[in-house]
């Protein structure tokens, strides 16, 4: 059974808000979990609008420009607060190949 849209966040620190990074651990970066990692742009977008209907914030990261070389592994990040709820809805998303499932 999926779990049922929630608002969103509240009381998130701006950096989250504004960007953070995983692992991060200095300046104004804030740690965030790695909830999926893809090499499909869009399947990256996809994941990120299920979990932002959900009222996750979510934020996307990569090591390279995807518009300059359209290779390379993206990361879907969420707050380390929402890691369980986020792996919960993805896995009621996830069709019998394994792929995620809009």
């Amino acid at each position: 059974m999926l779990a049922q849209p929630r608002p969103a966040i509240n009381g998130l620190p701006r950096a989250f808000r504004d960007g953070y990074h995983a692992g991060g651990t200095g300046g104004t970066s804030v740690t965030a979990t790695v909830v999926y990692r893809t090499w499909n742009d869009h399947e990256a977008e996809l994941v990120k609008g299920i979990l932002e209907s959900y009222g996750i914030p979510v934020r996307l990261d990569a090591d390279v420009t995807h518009l300059l070389y359209p290779c390379g592994e993206t990361r879907v990040l969420v707050p380390p607060e929402a890691e369980d709820e986020a792996t919960s809805i993805l896995a009621g998303h996830r069709a019998r190949t394994g792929r995620i499932d809009a």
